[in-house]
């Protein structure tokens, strides 16, 4: 057996939640910042009150650069989710949750510039961010990731599982007791966290879906630096800026009994007849539907609950004025069969966003990132350029 490295990423975890919010957390710190090294090992633990340990196997230098699933075709193979895996790190949250990631390094890095190659330095990789939706997991990119990485071998890919969902942590030791912890405020700030230890240089590019995109316009005033002058633009897939609770109301009941469950409790899977007709367009392969399943057999009933009642609560509608103000490239996506967030909810985002790019893809339905990866990886390559 391989002897696994040792690395410390050093993040304060003091008694009160305001003493991490400025601790260093990047993986530059451990050593990691364009490494093609994949990081494994144990969810970080308090020991000691200081230093958090990563642990990554000594694996080879192209272990990272293979794809994450053969392709049949542009998009992707059906059935193919390799999952669950070991997380390749772990980002700490500001309540020092533990959120499981998971990196695909470039095939290609980038070719120096004259004055990087006297500084004895390579430029960094574009990094991709992807942000996934309520009671899914970071499995789902998978095709996503075949498919952007396949067209674009020069791309880092960084995914992660939101809090509460897949290896993530709900909450964290530094959370008060009696403050709840499901506000798409809190995931805006553990996406902050994600860019800052995994992306913290080169261009970005941000792409969340149903309630990974309503992080991404809460963080996009929440955190200014997002918005930077690296960030080459955000895509917004089948996700809404508010108003969601009205449609939502007769599961009220429902999934406030689902809140009520202790956290390991898992609630069975929905009918597949039911997920296919409510997430999916007409026709669809019934392998993707299996594969979207069992990603959601991996979140259980009180995440379920307690994150609906987030979706049902939230309005980013005050920070579309700011996006549009920032300048930053949007491109909204949605499916013509979208139940959940129609083509409404994205033309509202367009009609706030002037200079936001909206693509209606008919056949398809909520699930646009696992029906046709291909729209997302092109609506990506147009931001890169």
């Amino acid at each position: 057996m391989r002897a696994a490295r040792r690395l410390s990423l050093r993040s304060s975890l003091r008694s009160s939640p305001q003493s991490t919010q400025g601790a260093p957390r990047t993986w530059r710190d451990a050593g990691l910042a364009g490494s093609t090294r994949r990081l494994g090992g144990q969810p970080p633990r308090r020991s000691g009150g200081a230093t958090t340990q990563l642990t990554t196997s000594d694996r080879g230098e192209n272990a990272a650069s293979e794809p994450a699933v053969e392709l049949e075709e542009l998009g992707g193979s059906p059935g193919a989710l390799a999952w669950p895996r070991e997380p390749d790190g772990w980002v700490l949250a500001d309540d020092g949750a533990a959120l499981a990631t998971y990196v695909h390094e470039p095939a290609r890095l980038p070719a120096p510039r004259w004055r990087e190659r006297l500084a004895g330095r390579r430029p960094a990789p574009p990094t991709v961010v992807l942000v996934h939706g309520w009671t899914l997991t970071a499995a789902v990119w998978d095709r996503t990731v075949a498919v952007l990485t396949e067209q674009r071998p020069d791309v880092r890919v960084v995914r992660y599982d939101q809090r509460g969902h897949g290896s993530s942590a709900a909450r964290g030791p530094l959370a008060p007791a009696a403050r709840p912890i499901a506000a798409i405020s809190r995931l805006a700030d553990d996406l902050a966290a994600v860019v800052d230890t995994c992306a913290p240089e080169g261009p970005l590019v941000v792409v969340g879906h149903s309630m990974g995109g309503m992080a991404l316009l809460s963080a996009s005033a929440r955190v200014p630096g997002l918005l930077g002058a690296r960030t080459r633009g955000l895509v917004l897939v089948s996700t809404s800026a508010g108003g969601l609770s009205s449609a939502g109301r007769p599961l009220v009941p429902l999934m406030a009994a689902l809140a009520r469950l202790p956290q390991d409790v898992l609630v069975p899977r929905a009918p597949r007849l039911l997920a296919q007709r409510t997430n999916y367009g007409p026709g669809v392969d019934p392998r993707l539907v299996a594969d979207t399943m069992r990603a959601m057999g991996r979140v259980s009933g009180r995440t379920t609950g307690e994150w609906f009642s987030a979706l049902m609560a939230h309005d980013e509608s005050a920070a579309l004025p700011l996006l549009a103000a920032a300048g930053t490239p949007v491109r909204v996506v949605v499916g013509d069969h979208d139940r959940l967030t129609p083509t409404s909810h994205a033309q509202a985002l367009v009609d706030a966003l002037p200079k936001a790019h909206l693509r209606v893809v008919a056949g398809t339905g909520h699930m646009m990132l696992v029906e046709r990866p291909d729209v997302i990886a092109a609506e990506v390559g147009a931001l890169l350029g």
